[in-house]
């Protein structure tokens, strides 16, 4: 099976071009079609205009932490972490923990990748929110399930409103730590709750499974996550169209039982993930986590000794629709597939 992704600048560019691909897998009978998604980005409407945004169906600004790979070409914004070896997303000789597949002339300089397609539940995130609010304002919890504001500013470094005075600059928006090396910072999740999605998934320095100590890194665990929505933007005044809404993505590494399966395991649905913080033991990543609603339950720690707020009884918000380990061959390796006889 080959599973093909064609990126286009338009909705005009990506017919034009399905279309040719769609014949020239006709010819010869070369391949099959068996199925096709299509993802853009969401629109929004600024000045009167429609403009592509970085917005997910839940609402949240995407695409804001990414991994900085040591000697890479990009410029990359402040960032607490180390930065990535290489070798943790391309197949190289360097490696510490893996062999590079055989036969070499295919396995070098290639990739491993999980593809998702990924439903969401919009509709049962904003009613449960609302649910909620005698608890604990909407947007606030919606703040403290993910780690971040909806615009996309840390609770972190912001943990009261999503507009601080003076507002935060874009290029700062990921330079932030949880736990210092000196073990200060937020280690009890009072301003960002050590459940929250975002520091389930990119720990940081809080030391955690697979990296025990206050201001490590976690960086052995990273992946490079590349998605776009499909279905229309959530109108909360028509919540219930029957549309589906989801995401379509790669998530890119060299190791997929090191990286990718590690993280959804140990980190995403296991309680005991941080192992200095005590969670509940039911408690997963409580947007992507898979939630029972008979024990789902997720802690959010307060300060002065005032007691926590527990919200319950939530379901699993996203859904696995299809899914592909892949393998993403180098520019050498296709040549040399091409080669072949």
């Amino acid at each position: 099976h080959v599973l093909v992704t064609l990126h286009a600048i338009s909705p005009e560019a990506m017919t034009s071009y399905s279309d040719r691909l769609t014949s020239l897998f006709a010819e010869g009978d070369a391949f099959r079609e068996i199925w096709r998604g299509d993802g853009i980005a969401l629109m929004d409407m600024k000045d009167g205009k429609p403009v592509l945004t970085t917005k997910v169906h839940f609402g949240y600004t995407d695409g804001i932490s990414n991994p900085t790979i040591r000697g890479g070409p990009e410029r990359y914004p402040p960032d607490h972490q180390q930065p990535c070896e290489s070798w943790l997303f391309v197949l190289r000789d360097d490696a510490e923990n893996y062999f590079v597949p055989e036969p070499r002339e295919l396995g070098l300089n290639g990739s491993f990748a999980v593809f998702k397609m990924i439903s969401t539940d919009v509709v049962g995130f904003e009613k449960y929110l609302q649910s909620n609010k005698e608890k604990i304002d909407p947007e606030l919890l919606a703040a403290k399930m993910c780690g971040r504001w909806r615009n996309g500013v840390p609770l972190s470094l912001s943990p009261e409103t999503d507009s601080p005075p003076g507002g935060i600059p874009l290029d700062q928006l990921n330079n932030f730590e949880y736990v210092n090396a000196d073990g200060s910072g937020d280690p009890k999740g009072l301003r960002c709750p050590v459940g929250a999605h975002m520091r389930r998934i990119n720990p940081r320095g809080q030391p955690v499974t697979g990296q025990g100590q206050p201001g490590g890194s976690n960086t052995t665990h990273r992946l490079i996550r590349r998605g776009l929505p499909y279905g229309p933007a959530y109108d909360p005044r028509q919540p219930y169209d029957g549309i589906e809404r989801g995401l379509l993505g790669y998530f890119i590494n060299s190791s997929i039982e090191n990286q990718y399966e590690f993280v959804l395991s140990q980190w995403v649905n296991d309680a005991e993930f941080a192992g200095a913080v005590r969670l509940h033991p039911k408690s997963k990543d409580p947007i992507i986590g898979t939630q029972d609603p008979a024990e789902s339950i997720f802690v959010i720690p307060q300060a002065s000794g005032a007691p926590p707020i527990k919200i319950t009884g939530f379901s699993s918000f996203i859904a696995t629709k299809a899914a592909a380990y892949c393998f993403l061959p180098s520019v050498t390796a296709i040549k040399f597939i091409a080669n072949l006889r």
